[in-house]
């Protein structure tokens, strides 16, 4: 008989899913717990297992396509005993003409199948299908084993050494994201889908920029001590970068105000303004896929040595692929260093779910004022955006002046409490 497989509830209060990627096909035989499908939700992608042994008998929707948790993902005929289920459509009955295989031998087979799949990211699987590359017979030099997109170059130049042909350069796959098109910024003219990574950050900068009345303060910092302790701390072994000293900053600064560590929230009643217990601090990061926001849980038990070591993890799993939902939610303040990419001012939105937000520019040579005459330091562009429901100017600009103090004198961090 059919067993009907529902979208499951994934946890953090998520009513939906879109399929990115089926591991399977109609008219293939699963074993029980292999993996079936990868769903992308709000927060993190994951696989969903098979409840049953079986053969697949209809899937409940294609890639990129959304579905609300309870609605039919997939039907599996188990082979039990049970009253016909209602006739199915050609399109989606299994194959008569497929042969079956033995109940034993199929699940042996799809368990080495299940433990010998490549790791690899969405993104990744989609660029290797892209240049014809078999994942399979790749060795992932990521995390774990996984598959990144400079093994696929690696894999690429190898065959063409072999053949004799000329490798055509791929884009670096660092630069920036790629979403879906090979290149940043390149898609042929037409329409394409809001799908995947590209279709969740749409959604929540929608859902921000609707919901959330932003206001905006911008201004330069002289960031020479910064700097210098980032040298001093490389010379000693205990390398220091500046968004770390920014998270501790942060994490103190929210501290101080906790009304900024907040966020409002709807009810039967209104709105309330809910003051978070921990501090979170979210990293904007540029990966492959699109843009992601990993947490630093507890931010605030960071000093600036264990915060940069947590940073370069963090990231390191998000542009490999290896973030899980708890990376990926709680977070109470957020910050986005676009001066890795080059800029100098922008205005963040900030996420669903906080109140403030603070971002980075690049830290340049530029012309200013000391002491009555012109002299040329490193400036670090900031701005700060706040939700004005709950942050009026005052609190945002003695809260800017908290963060501000603690990056021009970083030592600060380091001998206060």
């Amino acid at each position: 008989m059919s067993y009907h497989f529902h979208l499951p509830d994934i946890g953090e209060g998520l009513e939906e899913a879109e399929i990115v990627e089926w591991l399977v096909a109609v008219g293939d035989t699963v074993a029980r717990d292999q993996a079936l499908v990868e769903v992308l939700t709000d927060k993190a992608s994951s696989e969903l297992p098979s409840p049953t042994a079986g053969v697949v008998v209809a899937l409940g929707g294609d890639e990129g396509d959304r579905l609300r948790v309870g609605d039919l993902l997939i039907e599996i005929d188990d082979g039990s005993a049970g009253d016909a289920d209602p006739p199915r459509s050609e399109a989606t009955a299994p194959p008569e003409s497929m042969p079956a295989e033995p109940a034993e031998a199929s699940a042996e087979s799809h368990s080495a199948s299940r433990a010998s799949r490549p790791k690899a990211s969405p993104a990744t699987r989609r660029r290797a299908r892209e240049l014809g590359i078999d994942l399979a017979g790749i060795t992932g030099t990521g995390p774990g084993g996984r598959i990144l997109d400079g093994d696929l170059d690696a894999a690429r130049a190898s065959a063409a050494s072999r053949t004799g042909a000329t490798a055509v350069p791929a884009a670096p796959s660092t630069t920036a994201p790629r979403g879906d098109a090979p290149q940043l910024g390149q898609l042929p003219a037409g329409r394409h889908p809001l799908r995947g990574v590209r279709g969740v950050i749409a959604r929540n900068m929608a859902q921000s920029w609707s919901e959330i009345p932003h206001i905006h303060s911008l201004d330069e910092l002289d960031a020479s001590l910064l700097l210098d302790l980032r040298t001093r701390m490389e010379g000693m072994g205990r390398p220091v970068t500046p968004l770390a000293v920014a998270v501790v900053a942060a994490a103190r600064a929210l501290r101080a105000f906790p009304q900024v560590n907040a966020c409002v929230e709807g009810s039967a009643e209104g709105d309330e303004m809910l003051v978070h217990e921990r501090v979170n601090i979210g990293l904007a990061v540029a990966t492959d896929g699109g843009l992601v926001v990993p947490v630093l849980h507890d931010a605030d038990g960071l000093d600036v040595f264990s915060a940069t070591t947590a940073i370069e993890g963090l990231a390191a799993r998000a542009r490999t692929g290896d973030l899980g939902t708890a990376d990926l939610t709680g977070g109470t303040f957020t910050i986005t260093n676009y001066g890795s990419l080059g800029g100098r001012w922008a205005t963040p939105i900030i996420p669903p779910g906080q109140a403030a937000i603070l971002g980075m520019g690049r830290i340049a040579d530029r012309p200013v004022a000391v002491d009555g005459s012109v002299e040329v330091r490193p400036l670090l562009p900031y701005a700060f955006g706040a939700d004005h429901r709950i942050v009026d100017g005052d609190l945002l600009e003695a809260f800017k002046r908290s963060i501000v103090e603690d990056l021009a004198e970083p030592l600060r961090l380091l001998v206060d409490p």
